[in-house]
């Protein structure tokens, strides 16, 4: 089965795709789209070529990453202040994937070769590093409005497990579906603090799972990416005789296939707000990426791009239904 590539074709394009992909688009920047206005450029910060957006929080900050030649550094962008890096926060690469209502941002960071660390920063505190599990990598993925932190690190004996860093707990294994040979690692968290990710199966495959506080639970093959506040999960599905689809899964009716839009191969579920809209990206056999928005009224739509030649990828959306992402330009 093809693990190791789907989920890095996912959102773990975080640590992968970027950086390939500035050499295919050459450049791209970071979008917010809303369905009134349509796509907003971010720009990029002076002396980046480039940035990507992955993170929302409900008032419209944006966060992300600008990448260049190898390096990359944090952005942060506001509606009243656009895009600056974050006072405090680590210049070295440097990558943010989410914040919250209080604009609290997690993400990683590379103190030294080869050994990422999963940070939290506060605008009154600064950057924290959160810590491992007991080696040396860690990544922190998702945060929510208390402040809860959800990632993966590797542990003493190297396999990578899922957590949850909490500001009083600190850093919980989450343990992984099936064992000591199986890996996890957890990609949204809701206000509740149900947690989403993967974990591999018996057999080796992967398995979207929930944590509930008590238990893991599957919800069918693939990797979930986000979970609302009513326990909506979306994510990405596939088999060994099919590519990757985005779905939605409820406790009611479990895992429904989104589909693609007309002439890709591939879709990708990336978030979800409280209202069930549910954005993320396709991929065509020719490489071209189709940002969008998927709602059960209307189904899937492609948002556009910003005119280059690769298309847009969506990462976030919010509950005002602002979408954040990042898309090749001119």
């Amino acid at each position: 089965m093809k693990r190791t590539v789907r989920v890095l074709q996912s959102l773990a394009i975080f640590l992968l795709l970027p950086l390939a992909a500035q050499a295919q688009f050459e450049y791209e920047h970071a979008f917010l789209w809303t369905q009134v206005g349509g796509m907003q450029d971010l720009g990029t910060l002076p002396g980046w070529p480039s940035s990507v957006a992955y993170g929302l929080s409900v008032s419209g900050e944006v966060v992300g990453y600008a990448p260049s030649n190898g390096d990359a550094t944090v952005f942060r962008w506001t509606a009243k202040g656009g895009m600056h890096h974050p006072k405090g926060l680590s210049t070295t690469y440097s990558v943010a994937l989410a914040v919250n209502e209080y604009g609290e941002i997690v993400g990683f960071y590379l103190p030294a070769p080869s050994q990422e660390r999963a940070f939290l920063w506060t605008q009154a505190e600064g950057m924290q590093d959160l810590g491992t599990l007991g080696g040396t990598t860690t990544y922190a993925t998702a945060i929510n409005r208390s402040g809860d932190v959800v990632g993966f690190s590797n542990t003493a004996s190297g396999i990578q497990h899922a957590f949850l860093w909490t500001k009083n707990g600190g850093m919980q294994d989450l343990g992984t579906l099936s064992g000591a040979t199986s890996i996890s690692d957890a990609w949204g968290i809701n206000d509740s603090g149900l947690i989403v990710g993967r974990s591999t199966g018996t057999n080796g495959d992967d398995v979207a799972v929930l944590w509930n506080g008590e238990k893991i639970l599957s919800l069918g093959p693939g990797l979930a990416q986000g979970i609302n506040n009513l326990g909506q999960v979306v994510g990405e599905t596939y088999t060994p005789k099919t590519d990757q689809r985005a779905f939605i899964w409820t406790a009611e009716s479990g895992m429904q296939d989104l589909g693609v839009l007309s002439g890709a191969l591939a879709s990708f579920g990336q978030g979800i707000n409280d209202s069930g809209e549910v954005v993320g990206w396709n991929i065509t056999a020719g490489g071209y990426y189709q940002a969008f928005i998927w709602t059960a009224a209307g189904g899937m739509q492609d948002i556009g791009n910003l005119g280059g030649l690769y298309g847009a990828q969506a990462f976030a959306i919010n509950d005002a239904g602002q979408e954040a992402g990042g898309s090749s330009i001119q």
